[in-house]
């Protein structure tokens, strides 16, 4: 007789969990049954070694799943649904394709909360660290007006362009962050193993060094007197941003100026009306209501003022005021093109179809923005490297020539 580890739901739905004793699997899963609980997985629990490669890898938040699983996910459902497949019979076809565990996993207890009695949305619901709210709200629109592999194809649609910009994003700064990084080693090398060396050098020949030569021999001397203050400072500068940015004021202020910051500000800004915008059109189009929609957009933004900007908009319009009129209060965030253009979609009842205008055009805006960033700051990097190796080069040898013209 061993214990066996389960997860079982229980008549309305509820997850629960622990250990029971018994010979066999069907044993365990059968006194479940009697407690009234449905068995989702049963597993024995073994007795191993510590392996701390296991607690070394372990993961303290909750996993992640890659945003291409989810669009086929959604793709294949909606496919399997349109054409009269049920909901079950076509959670559990789609199920069986993956291979990451954790996606696998949740999608076996979606399909158990299906197939007892509940809401698709609310299955999902159970699943927010994998399923976004506007997901959620998107499906529990479909699941009351219609429509739910159209719904559904919907969401592959933007998980997929969301999936994409972030993409073009990282791709874009991928490169200056590994000449950056670089550059830093090899500055490293020189100023602590290269200079000083040069430095005994030059105090062997006991000549006056260039005031270039001496500064720089002076900046090197002090980073290997001082490293250990130099850590510290250094860390506390980090643990200190951490601090901060993990406060809600200092969040705030940090997500209020980051679309300040210079040449990536611009961009940022730009993916962000494209992804508020896309949002909105999308929820609308799913007859989710303006109240809830413009919630949505806010919390899937990642920026708590832009979040505190959508709660207080949304305010308003439930009091009767125009979204397009609140908008333009937010001029440091919506441009008055974005504004007037909603304002147009409120007066003639096309709003998801101007909203998803503005997402067109801010996407296309931030894909060029993207390539002339790529394309531009290739040469600046290299150029501003080129120009500090040569910067260094010069400085340690100039002592040097200056030697040999003096003995000529």
């Amino acid at each position: 007789m061993g214990n066996f580890r389960y997860i079982a739901v229980d008549r309305k739905g509820k997850r629960t969990e622990g250990t029971l004793g018994g010979y066999t699997r069907e044993e365990v899963s059968s006194e479940l049954r009697k407690m009234g609980l449905k068995p989702v997985t049963v597993e024995p629990v073994k007795a191993k070694a510590i392996d701390w490669k296991k607690i070394a890898n372990m993961n303290l938040t909750a996993p992640k799943v890659d945003p291409s699983l989810k669009v086929v996910l959604f793709r294949e459902l909606s496919t399997l649904l349109d054409a009269g497949i049920q909901l079950v019979d076509a959670l559990s076809i789609v199920q069986l394709q993956f291979e990451d565990k954790n996606f696998r996993e949740a999608l076996g207890e979606i399909l158990v909360f299906v197939k007892a009695g509940h809401p698709f949305s609310e299955a999902l619901g159970e699943h927010k660290h994998i399923f976004p709210n506007f997901v959620i709200s998107m499906v529990a629109a479909a699941e009351m007006g219609g429509g739910l592999d159209q719904i559904l194809n919907q969401i592959a649609l933007y998980i997929e362009k969301e999936d994409d910009v972030r993409k073009r994003l990282k791709s874009a700064i991928s490169y200056p962050k590994f000449i950056g990084i670089f550059f830093v080693i090899v500055l490293g090398g020189v100023m602590f193993g290269l200079m000083p060396k040069f430095a005994d050098i030059f105090s062997s020949f006991g000549a006056e060094l260039p005031a270039s030569t001496a500064l720089m021999i002076g900046i090197s001397n002090f980073m290997v007197d001082y490293i250990v203050l130099e850590v510290v400072v250094i860390v506390g500068i980090w643990l200190g941003f951490k601090a901060f940015a993990a406060n809600p004021k200092g969040r705030m202020l940090i997500d209020q100026y980051v679309f300040k910051l210079p040449v990536a500000g611009h961009i940022i800004h730009k993916s962000m009306i494209a992804r508020f915008a896309k949002t909105l059109a999308v929820l609308i189009r799913s007859e989710v209501s303006i109240i809830n929609a413009l919630q949505i957009a806010g919390n899937t933004s990642d920026n708590m003022y832009i979040k505190d900007m959508a709660d207080k908009v949304s305010t308003q319009v439930s009091q009767g005021r125009s979204l397009g009129g609140q908008l333009a209060r937010y001029e440091n965030i919506f441009p008055v093109m974005v504004s007037s253009m909603v304002s147009v979609g409120e007066k003639s009842g096309a709003l998801a179809i101007m909203l998803e205008k503005i997402a067109e055009f801010h996407e296309s805006d931030f894909n060029t923005s993207v390539d002339k960033l790529s394309k531009t700051i290739e040469p600046i990097v290299m150029g501003g490297l080129g120009l500090v190796v040569a910067i260094i080069v010069v400085t340690l040898y100039l002592p040097i020539f200056q030697m040999s013209t003096a003995i000529h």
